[in-house]
């Protein structure tokens, strides 16, 4: 059985990856687990549309009975499900027999704060589910006139008896719910292109099942007026647009690049985005701009001309109608609600380090790391280092470029870098983890529990570089660091 908190969905994805010994790829509001190993084969991912709204998706096949004991916070989040493919079990704790979620279902579950349910995913079948998760107390932080009219039309819609009691809501089978969450379901990528796709089909599924909800009725058979290679080809846009983001793309050139009719374009993308072609540039050229205040130290007039716009004036107020706030107060939001910032990377150790080189980095950090509001952790093992990084950005991205500029580090790669909310790592200026008998410096932290010996102490030399493993010892370590910390 798998006890899962009920936290952030990027933290129950950890909870997760820890769980199937996965392989968790994040990025930026989006995030991706796989798995290819005696607990089955598939992934489950999360794309995060903004606080508060978060698609879960599961695309995978389990060798046995999956059973998850789900521990629910007070916040009352709304849970909006469609299963694509096979079905799930579904019990509240005064329930005597499971409730059965059938394929092609609508459903809605709204849980009782600091209670449980329990769900069974059957095992050896191809589950496929979406999962729409909105928490209603982060969306009213939003300023976005659009997101607070969502919470409002949820509290309408579901008007509940009893406040604090779980609701659950299994409508009929509803063909055009199953082709937006299809949609949704079949695209694997997490990066920017990847979460526009799956923006548009879910705000688009999750206005049909409130709209199924209200009428309790099936929905028409919907069907996109283009052939399945056609949208596909349509989703590659993005990749020729930010390939030449600083430049102006015209929908003709994109027309010629995909080898599809303009009309068919524009058509596609308003089928799969909910946007015109115009609309659709303008938000991926807006997106790439968050990323790039997120990621870098450009000031807002480059990153205005990064991505392809020549007036700050217009750029700005463009950035303001879709996202409530004018590029510098966003930027400045982040500082403001003293966000940290976190990097995790992987080097190589050169040839001629040993225990004293590594003793006096750890040494040297432990001394400056206080000071500049750096926590973190590291990992030596084999010649190779693994470190997170987290505390003020400014800082972190100063130590980061340093790292680099470090000659006893070499083929350095970025497993994961953005904002967060807490702290991981409380009061470890720099926590050590290492079975190489060679350091002498005190581990900080109590690390015990975080069991990589099992993890590291078994691979030969040739598989210490793989991405997929330091991904895996990145999980680990952020699942359980707070449980950990001394």
């Amino acid at each position: 059985m798998l006890r899962l908190r009920e936290e952030s969905p990027l933290d129950m994805l950890r909870q997760f990856s820890v769980h199937f010994d996965g392989d968790l790829l994040e990025n930026l509001g989006a995030a991706k687990m796989s798995i290819e190993n005696e607990n089955g084969i598939g992934y489950i991912s999360l794309y995060e549309i903004l606080p508060g709204l978060t698609s879960w998706i599961y695309n995978i096949n389990f060798t046995k009975d999956l059973v998850i004991n789900m521990n629910f916070t007070d916040d009352k989040p709304y849970y909006f499900g469609y299963n694509i493919s096979g079905y799930q079990l579904q019990k509240f704790p005064k329930d005597e027999d499971y409730k059965k979620i059938r394929q092609g279902q609508n459903f809605v579950i709204i849980s009782k704060p600091n209670s449980s349910s329990e769900f069974i995913i059957p095992g050896n079948i191809d589950y496929k589910c979406c999962y729409i998760i909105i928490n209603p107390k982060l969306l009213k932080k939003s300023k976005i006139s659009s997101k607070l009219k969502l919470v409002q039309d949820l509290a309408e819609s579901f008007k509940l008896d009893k406040e604090n009691e779980p609701f659950r809501y299994f409508g009929d089978i509803d063909a055009r719910i199953g082709t937006y969450a299809d949609i949704i379901v079949e695209n694997e990528r997490t990066d920017i292109i990847g979460r526009l796709i799956t923006e548009g089909a879910i705000l688009r599924m999750l206005g049909s099942q409130i709209e199924a909800h209200e009428h309790d009725s099936n929905s028409d058979n919907f069907k996109p007026a283009l052939t399945k290679s056609e949208l596909s080809r349509i989703t590659y846009i993005g990749d020729y647009v930010l390939e030449n983001i600083s430049e102006k793309v015209s929908i003709d050139e994109i027309s010629l690049h995909l080898r599809i009719s303009p009309k068919k374009l524009q058509s596609g993308i308003r089928f799969l985005y909910g946007y015109s072609a115009n609309e659709y540039l303008t938000r991926l050229r807006l997106e790439h701009s968050k990323e790039l205040m997120h990621s870098t130290e450009m000031n807002i007039s480059e990153i205005c001309f990064a991505v392809g716009y020549q007036s700050k004036s217009y750029f700005s107020k463009i950035f303001s109608d879709t996202f409530g706030n004018s590029p510098s107060v966003f930027r400045k939001s982040y500082e403001e609600a003293n966000l940290l910032y976190d990097i995790s990377y992987r080097s190589l150790a050169v040839d001629s380090i040993d225990g004293k080189d590594v003793d006096n980095i750890i040494n040297i950090a432990r001394s400056f790391n206080p000071q500049f509001q750096i926590t973190g952790s590291i990992i030596f093992h084999r010649n190779i280092f693994f470190q997170i990084i987290e505390g003020p950005k400014k800082e972190v991205l100063a130590l980061f470029k340093n790292i680099c500029n470090d000659r006893r580090h070499k083929d350095i790669q970025i497993m994961w870098q953005g904002f967060k909310i807490k702290r991981e790592f409380n009061n470890w200026a720099l926590a050590t983890i290492s079975d190489e008998g060679v350091l002498k410096v005190d581990i900080q932290g109590n690390t015990k529990n975080l069991e990589l010996s099992n993890l590291l102490g078994k691979l030969d030399k040739s598989a210490m570089d793989s991405e997929n493993l330091w991904r895996k010892v990145r999980t680990i370590i952020k699942v359980n660091s707070n449980n950990s910390a001394a």
